[in-house]
């Protein structure tokens, strides 16, 4: 008797700003890589661009536009906003939830008007550096900080981009509504995971987030800062086969 095909699941992957998808290639890699030997199903990677549009709800649109009718959904950082979007539009298409990096809340004033008034300035005086040292100090943990691969990757993919892209999505998160009313009403299995050293969005956030979801699995990543899937890919593709298994 012919055993019966495994269902595929659809995973759909939304980056972070000035991130493409080279940024889930290490969790892709790791997940074929379990084929035959460690339990996990099947999946269908989507990862829709989100570098033509100005705002999150445009962003949500164009990924709904091109999903299955039913997917898993993943959401990093500026993906986790857009995310959000998905989830008041059309929830009941999202059979599972995985929030890395991110958070529910809105800017307060002072941080929105810092947003657009660097939208406004980026590559007016100086060529546009979409990855700097300040940066990489918030955004990595200090045992990859000087990892010269994956710098040069966070490089590449910023500078592929361009300041366009960048005013472009720099507006999306400044203008992003508030999230929070919204996490008590999500029904489906949901991660919630922040790496340790993410000096940009805090883990106590993340903690916050996750209290409020029924349900919800908090992961705290040894190892990793605000880019967990490129710091700490194997743990990542284990909380994501948990998650959808």
């Amino acid at each position: 008797m012919t055993a019966e095909p495994k269902p595929v699941i659809p995973v759909v992957f939304l980056s972070g700003m000035l991130a493409d998808q080279r940024m889930w290639q290490p969790v892709l890699d790791r997940l074929a890589a379990r084929k035959g030997s460690m339990p996990c199903p099947a999946i269908m990677p989507i990862i829709p661009p989100l570098d033509t549009q100005d705002n999150v709800q445009a962003m949500a649109r164009s990924v709904l536009d091109q999903a299955p009718d039913r997917f898993a959904l993943v959401g990093m950082s500026m993906g986790g906003y857009v995310a959000f979007e998905i989830l008041r539009m059309a929830r009941r298409r999202v059979s599972h939830l995985m929030l890395v990096n991110t958070r529910a809340t809105k800017d307060d004033p002072a941080m929105r008007r810092r947003r657009l008034l660097l939208a406004r300035l980026s590559g007016r005086n100086l060529p546009f550096q979409g990855v700097n040292d300040a940066m990489l100090d918030d955004m990595l943990h200090p045992n990859h900080r000087h990892d010269a691969e994956l710098i040069s990757l966070l490089s590449d993919m910023a500078e592929d981009f361009g300041v366009d892209v960048f005013r472009r999505q720099i507006t999306a998160v400044a203008n992003r509504p508030d999230s929070m009313a919204l996490l008590s009403e999500l029904d489906m299995p949901c991660t919630v995971m922040v790496g340790e050293a993410d000096r940009v969005i805090s883990p106590a956030s993340h903690h916050e987030m996750a209290a409020r979801i029924p349900g919800a699995t908090m992961i705290d990543v040894a190892g990793a800062g605000h880019y967990v899937p490129l710091e700490q890919p194997d743990i990542f593709a284990d909380a994501l086969c948990a998650l959808i298994t």
